[in-house]
């Protein structure tokens, strides 16, 4: 979990403790959080499978790159 979506975790946890949320708005959001969790492991799943694609397209050897440019 990133950083950010700890620290919301704890002021929310917090929160949780001093019981101003109804149980609905508690279900509401500990749903927002997971799918929170879920988008940011989809985008980091994204972001390697563009590195990876990117990466490969770069691997002529410079003389070919040389050659191709002139």
């Amino acid at each position: 979990m990133s950083e950010i979506l700890t620290e919301l975790q704890v002021r929310y946890d917090r929160l949780k403790g001093q019981a101003v949320l109804d149980e609905a708005a508690q279900a509401l959001i500990a749903d927002l959080f997971a799918e929170a969790e879920r988008l940011q492991a989809s985008n980091l799943t994204l972001r390697r499978t563009i590195l990876k694609s990117s990466s490969k397209e770069s691997r002529m050897s410079t003389k070919l790159r040389d050659a191709l440019y002139e």
